[in-house]
């Protein structure tokens, strides 16, 4: 019987620390594994640096979430209808691209103990000048509702926790359930404590009943390397 895999995605690290911290000691207690998406402009907060710095990294793995997760033009963009009035922070042109991910990767290297494999953009916008930004900038894998050109691994997004019962959430994952990689997404700082309390059953629930093998981006790309059945899910 062939593995089927699981990664828990959980953007905006930097956004209320103590729901950032409640959010992996959760995936940790229970013997999961998670990545979350650090927006680089947080790496401003010694706080935030240290404890980001004494996690196991093999258990929660940190990715890009850009710089400054332009939020508000995302927004405008969609009272708008899709007429786009400002470009979002990674649907703009290469240079743009290349001095957000080079403003990132700099304050990485100075405050934080390992470089990230894969990058999340905010809001999931991006346009096809994001894959040769991310080539440049030494990224291998993107989290996408669509697949990449030039080199670059997507992680397929499958659903976002939003529910608040499990019944709900049991419901939508069997879209999913044949899915050879599985991708839920989170945000931690919107959470209300039910949904917390949910996430404990979800990781029961892959665990137990599903067998879905937990793993972080870096083991995910490792696991392409030899598994040509994952490696033909994540590259174009």
């Amino acid at each position: 019987m062939f593995n089927k895999f699981v990664i828990f995605k959980d953007d905006d690290a930097g956004k209320d620390f103590n729901r950032l911290k409640k959010w992996i000691e959760i995936v940790v207690d229970k013997d999961a594994k998670g990545s979350v998406g650090l927006i680089g402009k947080y790496l401003n907060d010694s706080k935030l640096i240290d404890y980001l710095n004494s996690i196991d990294s093999s258990k929660i793995e940190i990715f890009c979430h850009g710089y400054s997760h332009s939020f508000y033009p995302f927004l405008i963009n969609r009272i708008f209808r899709g007429k786009k009035i400002i470009p979002t922070e990674f649907d703009r042109g290469l240079e743009s691209h290349n001095k957000n991910l080079i403003k990132y990767r700099k304050l990485e290297k100075k405050y934080l103990k390992k470089k990230a494999l894969a990058f999340g953009p905010p809001g999931n916008i991006w346009n096809e000048n994001v894959a040769d930004a991310l080539v440049q900038n030494d990224f291998k894998m993107i989290f996408s509702w669509r697949k990449v050109k030039d080199n670059i691994l997507t992680i397929p997004l499958s659903d976002n926790l939003n529910q608040n019962t499990f019944k709900d959430f049991k419901n939508d994952y069997e879209k999913n359930k044949d899915a050879l990689i599985y991708t839920l997404q989170f945000h931690h700082a919107k959470l209300s404590d039910d949904q917390f309390d949910l996430m404990v059953k979800v990781i029961d629930f892959l665990k137990n009943n599903e067998k879905r093998v937990f793993v972080t981006p870096s083991e995910l790309f490792n696991i392409s390397k030899k598994n040509k059945a994952v490696f033909n899910v994540m590259s174009f």
